[in-house]
């Protein structure tokens, strides 16, 4: 791996998980110890649709909209496959760091989230040419737990998403899961283990 090289950092986990407050707590780690980092929200944001928008929404139902026919579904795939391969050398060349909340990947996991109803078998093919990171952290905890702090989907699909992402963890390289159930500070301080090991 070149030195120059900006490393890529995602976050997945299942709605609810506590992962946007472990990576805040993260970055206010990392300006604290002076890291450069950027922060992005599921894409690079090479293209202007991808950009981001800062009006704050936070969504609350992620499986609300109607979902995609497999047309538009193939197009919305080909165009984050193209802003992820054109995005990321960017931000590479640009940034030593950058953590991503949600990634490409998490279409493997969720693919109602993006409208598209159910993951099929072209789609996850489709899915194997995007660019992989450089360390993938997997912020899980029990559905149980999960549902005690926020019910964002309803008990079975937290559970769904508990052990899909875990069996993610099991097929993509650099991946590590980070248990979120103590407190987020403990799950910050194992984030930031990994973050020194990699930087």
């Amino acid at each position: 791996m070149k030195k120059n090289r900006g490393k890529i950092v995602v976050f997945l986990g299942p709605d609810g998980a506590g992962k946007s407050t472990v990576i805040g707590i993260v970055q206010t780690a990392l300006a604290e110890t002076q890291t450069a980092f950027s922060y992005r929200y599921f894409a690079p944001g090479f293209l202007k649709r991808y950009r981001p928008k800062g009006d704050g929404n936070v969504t609350t139902n992620p499986h609300e909209g109607r979902q995609y026919g497999w047309a538009l579904i193939f197009a919305k795939l080909s165009l984050m496959l193209f802003e992820f391969h054109m995005g990321l050398p960017r931000l590479r060349k640009t940034h030593r760091l950058v953590l991503f909340d949600r990634y490409i990947h998490d279409v493997l996991v969720d693919p109602r989230r993006y409208r598209m109803e159910r993951l099929r078998c072209w789609m996850r093919w489709m899915l194997k040419a995007a660019p992989k990171p450089d360390l993938l952290i997997i912020i899980s905890a029990p559905a149980d737990m999960i549902q005690a702090r926020k019910q964002e989907v309803p008990p079975e699909e937290t559970a769904r998403q508990v052990a899909a992402y875990e069996a993610l963890a099991e097929t993509l390289p650099n991946t590590v899961i980070i248990r979120n159930d103590t407190t987020p500070e403990t799950a910050a301080a194992a984030v930031m283990t990994q973050l020194e090991a990699l930087v």
